[in-house]
């Protein structure tokens, strides 16, 4: 069930001016460029930990099949669902109306329901037959990413920056207490 972004976000939790206040590093010093490159991928980071995504993006779950009831959508504050689509019997791609399905975002995961009087319809024997896109994420800006994991990331930020041979983002590590500031958005998917 892999999930590919098909939109990604149109701005990052954290700026380069707030990476550059928490640093204290003039401008002189300072490496924009590199704070740049980073910031998007301390994100990313951020949201492989957490187990969701941050700003606002849209994602397409893959499915070989419809499940025999609802569909999983894998992650935690799902905003809405752009559409269902499916290859019918005959090989051909369909989309799912609208009405047959609603989106249940109070459960995390979030999860896609089948109304009661409808059934998802047959797919063609083949691999990733059934395509799930909807949109995600704690809304359009850094503002709606709670304040936790925007000091989180300004902090591997400026890790990064402080340590620059050894960019590694997945292997940084700040002081414990940086760390913990994630638990409170970690999503931990049912096994």
């Amino acid at each position: 069930m892999p999930l590919i972004t098909i939109t990604p976000p149109d701005a990052e939790p954290v700026s380069v001016e707030d990476v550059k206040i928490a640093a204290r590093l003039d401008a002189e010093s300072f490496d924009d460029q590199m704070a740049l490159l980073l910031i998007p991928a301390v994100r990313i980071e951020a949201e492989h930990r957490l187990g969701r995504r941050l700003i606002t993006q849209t994602v397409e779950l893959v499915l070989d099949k419809f499940p025999d009831g609802e569909i999983d959508l894998l992650l935690p504050s799902v905003q809405s669902i752009t559409s269902v689509k499916y290859l019918d019997s005959a090989g051909a791609e369909q989309t799912v109306i609208n009405t047959d399905y609603s989106l249940d975002n109070a459960k995390s995961p979030a999860r896609v329901l089948l109304d009661i009087d409808a059934s998802w319809p047959a797919t063609y024997a083949v691999p990733n037959a059934v395509r799930v896109r909807y949109v995600v994420g704690y809304g359009d800006d850094d503002a709606s990413v709670p304040a936790n994991v925007r000091l989180w990331i300004t902090a591997m930020v400026v890790q990064a920056l402080d340590n620059p041979s050894g960019l590694n983002v997945a292997a940084l590590q700040p002081l414990p207490f940086i760390d913990r500031l994630l638990d409170a958005e970690r999503f931990y998917p049912a096994s």
